[in-house]
């Protein structure tokens, strides 16, 4: 990659997939695999809630041996809102990847996007290789009649009265703690700041009302769990707790 090119302006372009059962229209970006020998799984991204089919640009550049896809969840990126539960979404997902590929895939789950790949392997384990979890949990687990809590109606009104740059520098600085690299601050902003409230609306929905305990135990696949020393938005004992329901996790 070029000294000061952003990894986006080199990813593939959206490509949209219509499920006929649900009427979504999802967006989603793929690169075949480019180096040949060894077969390797299909590697499938699902993105946080502050980001897009974008937010994999590194790993589009790095994972030559295996055909990539990444997905806009549903009010993401170029995909159409869906306002549903995590199980409609994932069963979205699994038409999109069965679609594409006929292989078992690896799916690649961060925050938001876990949740979704937590519900994607205990309903859909036929497609699956592999399930990875990187900074996520079991999601809120509040009754439907519970309305979204203040931190998500914040957020709403924030994407309302900001522009791109000032609410994606906002959500990033909010993401992380300690010092970042210029460059990748930039990219992480850039991402954030195209979110919209829609998508906003629509996740914060699918994970206000998810509750993955009783779906755990149904994940028949290898897990690998990632957790992070400095994470500030999963509490610990939230990730502990998504921990101690996997049947199999490394």
């Amino acid at each position: 990659m070029e000294k000061n090119k952003s990894p986006i302006s080199s990813l593939p372009p959206s490509s949209w997939f219509s499920d006929d059962k649900s009427g979504a229209e999802i967006a989603y970006r793929i690169k075949w695999a480019t180096k040949t020998g060894e077969k390797f799984p299909p590697l499938v991204f699902l993105h946080g809630f502050n980001g897009s089919s974008k937010s994999w640009a590194y790993q589009f550049s790095e994972f030559n041996e295996h055909i990539i896809v990444a997905i806009d969840a549903p009010g993401f990126g170029g995909s159409k809102t869906l306002e549903s539960d995590m199980s409609r979404i994932a069963d979205c997902t699994a038409s999109l990847i069965k679609s594409l590929v006929d292989e078992k895939v690896v799916v690649v789950g961060h925050s938001m996007g876990g949740m979704q790949a937590q519900v994607l392997a205990a309903n859909h384990s036929n497609i699956f290789a592999g399930l990875v979890l990187s900074c996520t949990h079991k999601g809120r687990a509040q009754g439907i009649d519970v309305p979204l809590d203040a931190e998500i109606l914040e957020r709403i009104k924030q994407r309302e009265e900001m522009d791109d740059l000032t609410y994606g520098e906002l959500r990033i600085k909010k993401m992380l703690k300690g010092p970042i690299a210029p460059d990748v601050f930039s990219f992480l902003a850039a991402v954030a700041g195209e979110v919209t409230v829609d998508g906003i609306r629509a996740g914060g929905l699918a994970m206000h009302h998810l509750d993955t305990t009783n779906l755990l135990s149904r994940i028949s696949v290898p897990v690998m769990n990632l957790t992070a020393a400095r994470d500030i938005v999963v509490a610990p004992d939230a990730a502990a707790a998504l921990k101690n329901g996997l049947p199999i996790s490394y």
